[in-house]
């Protein structure tokens, strides 16, 4: 028999900028409840499982586990709830794109919590968040840019811990950028600004940012070296970079602390590097 559907979601999800999954963890999306029944959130639990319309793309063999959950008959996403306004429901974490037909909500329990349950762990995201929070004290400035901010999620706390500071975010897809402003209007953080654009072409008069952020996002360039060089035209004289890159994960070339820093001085920084957790932390200004 068929299913009948009890909702709708809207965010800036598509086939095209799903395939970076992992970042959509810590996207919002609005749910429009279109069944005459509305009581499918409580006050009693802060987290639900989804029931939705499966993705339409694949995902690699070595991610056969994310085809499973998300892109066979229907797709199923655990989301922390946000709050009502109007006639929409805030969510954070769905996995289903923009118009997808909601099958079911359920309440996410402490029955589900087991102790024996494993789930497949990606450290990747918990160390990008340790850097972070490492270099978010260093970070001064009226002006600052995060390049390559994906779905906004850094550059949103970047502007919450500096409220009198203007935080601009670049990423090439216009869709994402669009998520990404999506996600700081539901969040109430105002001071940010979300622009599509290419790291190799930054859309910034020359002396403009007070600080620059590049978080895990250097190394999937083809030409780091042209990046660092425009990241340099758009820093001020007393402006700085920081950036930090993984070390035991890369794109055709694995490099190390002293590798990247040779490339920042290649570009003409002043630099410092340094090595914690299989990170490299990068501090460069302007000689």
């Amino acid at each position: 028999m068929d299913i009948l559907s009890i909702g709708k979601v809207h965010n800036h999800a598509s086939e095209e900028n799903m395939e970076i999954l992992p970042l959509w963890k810590q996207a919002i999306s609005s749910i429009e409840i279109t069944s005459n029944e509305d009581e499918f959130f409580t006050e009693e639990h802060s987290h639900y499982i989804m029931i939705h319309d499966p993705l339409k793309i694949k995902f690699p063999q070595s991610r056969e586990e994310l085809n499973r959950r998300f892109c066979s008959a229907m797709g199923a996403s655990v989301v922390s709830y946000i709050r009502k306004e109007d006639d929409m429901h805030y969510v954070r974490g769905l996995m289903a794109e923009n118009n997808a037909a909601i099958y079911a909500i359920l309440p996410y329990t402490s029955f589900d919590l087991i102790e024996e349950a494993r789930f497949p762990q990606s450290n990747m995201e918990s160390r990008k968040m340790k850097a972070f929070n490492d270099i978010l004290p260093l970070l001064h400035g009226k002006d600052i840019l995060d390049v390559g901010c994906g779905l906004g999620t850094l550059a949103i706390k970047i502007a919450s811990a500096n409220p009198d500071a203007i935080i601009h975010g670049i990423d090439l897809l216009d869709s994402v950028i669009e998520q990404c402003k999506f996600n700081a209007r539901v969040e109430g953080v105002n001071n940010t600004k979300f622009v599509a654009a290419s790291a190799y072409e930054l859309p910034f008069e020359d002396g403009y940012f007070d600080a620059v952020t590049c978080f895990f996002m250097l190394h999937h360039l083809d030409d780091i070296p042209r990046a660092l060089k425009d990241i340099r035209r758009v820093l001020k004289p007393t402006g700085e970079v920081f950036a930090v890159e993984p070390i035991d994960h890369f794109h055709d070339v694995q490099r190390y602390p002293e590798d990247w820093k040779a490339l920042f001085l290649e570009a003409g920084y002043t630099v410092e590097v340094w090595e914690k957790d299989k990170v490299s932390y990068i501090r460069a200004g302007l000689k």
